[in-house]
Order: C-alpha cells, then structure tokens, then sequence
C-alpha cells in the first residue's frame, strides 16, 4: 500500500480522484490548502513531513514554481513521484517539457480521464526502483514475503478489472472516432501482425514502413494513437515521436514505443521524450492481450 498526497484546489476534481485512490486501497492525505504563496521550503517541508510515495497536485505556473518545489523536495529526501494537474487551459508546451525533464512522473491536462490518472500512479509506485517497503528491517523474511504476495493479488484484481474496462472501450460506439491508430515499422512482419491485432480489436489501423510516410500519414489523418518501433530506418522511434509531438504538434496523440530489449523501457519512458508508454514486442497470447490493453489506453486521454 502506497501513501498518496493530494492538493487540488477543484473541489469537483478532488473528490472524484480521492474516490477513485480509495478504491485502490491506498492510504491517501489531503493538504487542500498548500499554495506558492507559502513559500516553496514551507510546502516541501509539509509534503515531505507526510513521507509520500506520490504526490498528486496542481501545476504552479508562477517563475517555474511546481518545477523548483520539484527541486527542493529532492533536497530534503528521497523524493516521491510527482504527478502535475494542469489548473487551466493554456499550459505552454515548454512548461510541460520543462516539468517532465525535472522529474514530473506525468503532467496531465486540466480535462483528463480518472482511469489515465490511475495508471500513472500505479506506475510511479511498481515502476523502476519504487516497489519498497518502508522500514524494512522491522519485518522478518515470511512476513516480507507475505507482504509482497497480498500486494501481487491485488495487482492481478487490478489486471483484471483494467482488462474488463478495455473491453468496454472497445465496444463503446461512443469513442469509436478515437480509434484511428497508426503503426510504423521498418518489418513487414512486424507491420502485418500488429495491424491484424489491432483490426481484430476494432481499431482503424493504419500502416507506415518507415518515418518519413509515418508522418505524412499522421498529419493527414490525425489519428489518436501512434505505435512505433524503436529502431526504425534513418532515425529512432524517440526521434520520431518528438517530430510527432514538439515540431509539427500533431496533440493529442497518445505515442506509444515497442522495443525487443526490455532494459531499454527505462531511457525510452524518461520524462521529457514524449513517449507515453514503452512495450516490449508481443511474442505469446498473454503479450498480445496487454498490447491491446496498452494501446488502448490511450482512447481515455
């Protein structure tokens, strides 16, 4: 069980997230009244003091304030994750970059989806280096073990529970325009069994053997998502995704990587690259599941 932060200032917002949290058994604190005016120090010393694996709060525009507030809780101990909520409309793409190349887990717009938000909070906890326990040494090995098993059952209730909304999604006529998706690779193969998969999940797939045609077709369809390989003819999927992304601003487009070396996730997904989820290539039933599930993520934002 994770501790989880939240400081919204949109009561509406506060409530729903804070109801969703709950459902996930997580323990979750609520500091409403936290703001820049009290001082950056202040309000990491009073985040810090609650010892949070995640901290869930609005984006303080004013000279780069959620950015230094970033910054400062990192001095003062080993920092938690933190997810920013766009408080309007009109975040400029240089201040969402520049809060992603600090460290923001995700920075997520002022319209975004509950289950979205949900899935990066149970990233930032089972992602690299962050499953922990605190005090450790208070515990003996089986109840260590014990712990980590009840934390694995809930996990695959989750599974289950994020397999059965996909399912909803994907029969939902109401989003059906969002299922326009576009896959490049450099692999005929590869190309062809990703298409069939998606085709039989009823997504609008399009194809791209390299880049170059990729993004002609992305910016005339416009579609919702993009599925790439990593290494791709002349340039990378990173180099691919932030043409995409930062200079012809095809937004939103939810990007997705897929690469054979799962020790390459951790640099593909680093905050700032605009990749929003990394997939190693599906090589069973079980693989080809989640690819669906993943790629259809990205009908929620």
């Amino acid at each position: 069980m994770a501790r989880i932060i939240l400081s919204l200032n949109d009561e509406k917002i506060l409530k729903e997230v804070e109801k969703a949290l709950a459902e996930t058994r997580h323990e979750v604190r609520i500091l409403g009244d936290l703001s820049y005016e009290q001082g950056l120090k202040a309000v990491a010393d009073r985040i810090m003091a609650e010892t949070p694996d995640v901290v869930i709060m609005d984006y303080w525009p004013e000279d780069a304030a959620s950015v230094k507030l970033m910054q400062t809780a990192t001095d003062l101990a080993e920092r938690p994750e933190f997810i920013l909520i766009e408080n309007e409309e009109n975040t400029g793409r240089e201040q969402v970059l520049m809060a992603l190349n600090e460290g923001a887990r995700a920075f997520l717009p002022h319209k975004f989806q509950i289950p979205a938000l949900l899935n990066y909070v149970e990233r930032s906890i089972s992602g690299p280096g962050r499953l922990r326990f605190k005090a450790l040494e208070n515990y003996v090995p089986e109840a260590a073990v014990n712990r980590l098993e009840k934390q694995l059952g809930v996990l695959r209730g989750k599974s289950h529970s994020f397999q059965k909304l996909i399912a909803h999604l994907l029969i939902n006529p109401v989003i059906a325009q969002a299922r326009k998706t576009l896959v490049v690779s450099d692999s005929p193969y590869q190309l062809e069994l990703l298409k069939k998969i998606l085709d039989d999940h009823n997504f609008q797939t399009l194809t791209a053997s390299n880049p170059d045609d990729g993004l002609n077709i992305a910016m005339k369809e416009r579609p919702h998502i993009i599925v790439s390989d990593l290494e791709l003819e002349g340039q990378t999927g990173l180099d691919f995704c932030q043409a995409v992304k930062f200079t012809h601003r095809l937004i939103p487009c939810y990007f997705i990587i897929c690469t054979a070396n799962q020790d390459k996730i951790e640099k593909v997904m680093t905050p700032g690259n605009g990749v929003d989820d990394c997939l190693v290539k599906s090589s069973g039933q079980n693989d080809t599941m989640d690819f669906v599930s993943r790629v259809a993520l990205g009908l929620l934002l």
